[in-house]
């Protein structure tokens, strides 16, 4: 959620500061600020999507390698065993 929260206000920021550097006018003509403040908040929004798959892999690939010693040391206290 943090990573989210930091690409909106990064998002934001960027906005103000493009606002202030270019004028209102010239935000509505230039696509590329609206590429630039959208790619901040979906680039949070796929940090956090890495963060909440990453913590599941380790796990997952000693289940999936089946090896008993590794799956009982990594799954101990993921929330995402199946």
């Amino acid at each position: 959620m943090l990573p989210v929260f930091i690409g909106v206000v990064a998002a934001a920021l960027f906005g103000i500061g493009a606002t202030a550097a270019l004028g209102p006018e010239a935000l509505l003509t230039n696509a590329w600020v609206d590429v630039v403040f959208w790619t901040l908040i979906a680039s949070g929004a796929a940090v956090s999507a890495i963060n909440i798959s990453w913590e599941c892999l380790p796990c997952q690939f000693a289940q999936w390698a089946q090896r008993k010693d590794l799956s009982e040391k990594l799954c101990r206290d993921v929330p995402c065993v199946n």
